[in-house]
């Protein structure tokens, strides 16, 4: 009798310590149930804020991305189908670099070099991982534009080479580049006014303004200046409009003749930021939303001018000047168009005033 009363309170016991794990799991399940539900209903970036570019008092602040500021390129929120425009610090020069959508990628100049070392601008390369350019554009041939492709052609295969004939008199340098370039066997085209650029294939849209593309001999200064490739690149209803140093003559004649046309989201701002740029009537016709303005710190030419900077804030403008803040990124993709801030890798070496 006593080992059949044992026997059951052994055979209750199990049964009330089976019954308890069985609830125990039922409700571990439910819980994680509902954290996984609280997660995915959450909004990951709404705490988010950040710090507006240099606007007037009486412009919006521009929106930051719901991304950090130091987002790699291979971030997987704009992977896809994206466009990244970068706006070089290369001290007291310019150089631009795109990545397109269809994984090409351009070099629009190639800024200065110092007297001995490496261009700012194959620092920025090496950074970005660039193992190869598809396309080099170069503007104009002034030195703060083409010094640095010398680096660029020495040290990465390049596809394609977009030229002016515009000739610089005064200098050797370019035409050693020019005849290097050709040696390398590399194509070299030379667009002209109205030319659209295949450079991915219908899927972004570059149509050329201005180009010196007849034979010049146009010494160096304002003619040269003038003699910028203009261009415009446009994709997903976005576009930036890279303008060398084109000045305010030129400028005039663009907006005549073109008119709305010229409209762009993002300016590069012509000629640094000079007094003889950024004329009010071309600003009339391009109407951006955010200005680029890449010049060296405390540079002996007074770039950006206040002139430019007031006109270009009466247009309504945001300012990014790389003499401040380094290089600057925008991007174009579908989760987000707009300035990305510059990456402490890039801000490292922004202080240049050669």
């Amino acid at each position: 009798m006593a080992d059949n009363i044992e026997r059951g309170n052994r055979s209750f016991l199990a049964i009330t310590i089976l019954t308890s794990l069985l609830f125990l799991q039922s409700a571990a399940g439910a819980f994680a149930a509902d954290a996984v539900e609280s997660l995915q209903n959450s909004d990951p970036f709404a705490s988010i804020t950040g710090a507006s570019p240099e606007t007037p008092d009486n412009i919006p602040a521009v929106p930051v991305p719901p991304a950090s500021p130091a987002a790699s390129a291979d971030d997987a929120q704009f992977s896809s189908g994206t466009l990244r425009a970068y706006f070089i610090d290369v001290g007291q020069g310019d150089s631009e670099y795109i990545e397109l959508p269809n994984g090409k990628n351009v070099l629009i100049d190639g800024g200065p070099a110092p007297a001995s070392g490496d261009p700012l601008v194959a620092q920025f390369l090496r950074q970005h991982n660039v193992t190869k350019i598809d396309y080099v554009l170069l503007t104009h041939p002034h030195s703060d534009h083409y010094a640095g492709l010398d680096y660029v052609f020495s040290h990465f295969p390049v596809g394609s080479f977009y030229d002016t004939q515009a000739d610089n008199n005064g200098s050797t340098g370019i035409k050693n580049l020019r005849a290097k370039i050709s040696g390398m066997g590399v194509s070299t085209f030379y667009p002209a006014e109205g030319d659209t650029l295949n450079w991915a294939s219908g899927e972004v849209q570059v149509k050329v303004f201005n180009s010196c593309s007849a034979p010049s001999a146009s010494g160096s200064g304002g003619a040269l200046n003038n003699c910028s490739i203009v261009l415009r690149v446009s994709y997903q209803n976005t576009s930036i409009l890279y303008t060398g140093d084109m000045q305010s003559g030129v400028e005039a004649q663009l907006a005549q003749k073109y008119g709305s046309q010229l409209q762009a989201d993002v300016l590069k701002v012509g000629h640094h930021g000079s007094s003889d740029s950024s004329s009010a009537v071309f600003l009339n016709a391009v109407k951006p939303k955010a200005a680029y303005i890449e010049a060296g710190l405390n540079n002996s030419y007074g770039h950006p001018t206040q002139a430019a900077l007031s006109r270009l804030q009466a247009e309504g403008a945001a300012i990014y000047r790389t003499d401040q803040s380094g290089t600057q990124e925008y991007i174009i993709s579908g989760a987000y168009t707009g300035p990305l801030s510059a990456a402490p890798a890039d801000i490292a070496y922004s202080w240049s005033q050669y």
